[in-house]
């Protein structure tokens, strides 16, 4: 570490442990609304987080030591008291947050769920529907973000899409990506993944999303539940918007949800898809600009409700570990929208 990363780390953690940041937190973030975007959970040195997209994924650990942050800094608030207070039917304490987990991984039941109840802290699970119909035990969704990352596979793959060699240099190619292979049969979208890369989907041997007992598990334990599309297609880029927003909406009405809420998956939106939902009676839906939302603002941010993706990287960890200070200064001085 270089001298002045030193004295930064130095200077950081004296003001985090004399107090000066929490309290600048708390006469600043008083009146905005925190959003919370978690992927993944899994135990240091598993086998299924060496597999995962890092970026995405965060070791147990980290997790406990992150929810101990939240819950000293904050007051950790439940779907129902964010829509109470958009429908002006009810006021959110100081420095609200909520906590936001995306897609419907497995390990959200098994590993995140114990250590919110630990703590009795409420969380929400945006879950793309489709996977609970999805029989295979890796996701294709997590096999295409594999192959697109090796340099060996990732222009096969484009190549069975019919995407010119190039558009992995453009913006979105990602999302466009998953959009066309989430509009196929599932059989036929994991013939061209494995048409690139013949073993990557054979990767992973246990069941990586949840299922309808996992679902159950997390209702019953009263934590909240939202969509995330039906196939995870951006919405923005689906061959049928309509039919990715209606699918989701007829499953989460069969799980016996009343009051619809959505994340748009991949982030991606548009004035159109914001529409769509609109019309399908979802009632507050959440996109992925990093910001903080003024809780005064909140009825007009109804479909358009930020969130800030929190990694366990170098912007939040030191020497391995969550550090708080760190942490403060990641998700204190936000943007308030």
């Amino acid at each position: 570490m270089s001298i002045a990363s030193t004295i930064k780390d130095t200077v950081r953690t004296v003001l985090y442990r004399s107090g000066l940041l929490g309290a600048w937190h708390r006469h600043r973030n008083q009146h905005a609304l925190t959003v919370l975007m978690f992927h993944r959970v899994l135990p240091a040195g598993s086998h299924a987080l060496a597999q995962s997209e890092r970026e995405f994924a965060f070791s147990l650990e980290g997790f406990g030591r992150t929810l101990d942050f939240v819950a000293r800094h904050y007051n950790v608030v439940s779907l129902a008291q964010v829509k109470a207070a958009i429908d002006g039917q009810g006021q959110l304490p100081t420095c609200p947050l909520l906590i936001t987990f995306d897609d419907g991984w497995r390990d959200t039941i098994e590993f995140a769920m114990p250590e919110l109840k630990k703590r009795g802290l409420p969380a929400l699970l945006f879950l793309a529907t489709e996977v609970l119909e999805l029989e295979q035990p890796r996701w294709w969704q997590d096999a295409a973000v594999a192959a697109l990352a090796n340099p060996q596979t990732a222009p096969k793959l484009l190549q069975a899409l019919g995407m010119p060699a190039d558009a992995a240099t453009q913006p979105g190619y990602s999302q466009r990506v998953a959009a066309q292979l989430a509009g196929m049969p599932e059989a036929q979208r994991r013939q061209v993944i494995q048409q690139a890369d013949p073993t990557v989907l054979h990767a992973i041997a246990e069941r990586q999303m949840v299922n309808a007992d996992d679902l159950r598990q997390w209702t019953d334990n009263g934590f909240d539940l939202g969509g995330h599309g039906h196939s995870h297609s951006p919405i923005a880029y689906a061959a049928n918007p309509r039919n990715e927003i209606t699918e989701c909406r007829s499953h989460l009405r069969a799980l016996g949800l009343e009051d619809l809420s959505l994340s748009y998956p991949h982030g991606v939106k548009n004035d159109a898809s914001r529409e769509l939902l609109k019309e399908a009676g979802f009632e507050v839906v959440f996109d992925s600009k990093p910001c903080l939302a003024k809780v005064a603002n909140l009825p007009q941010l109804r479909f358009d409700v930020p969130r800030i993706h929190l990694p366990e990287n170098a912007w939040t960890t030191r020497n391995g570990r969550i550090d708080p200070a760190r942490l403060a200064l990641y998700l204190f001085p936000r943007a308030v929208i």
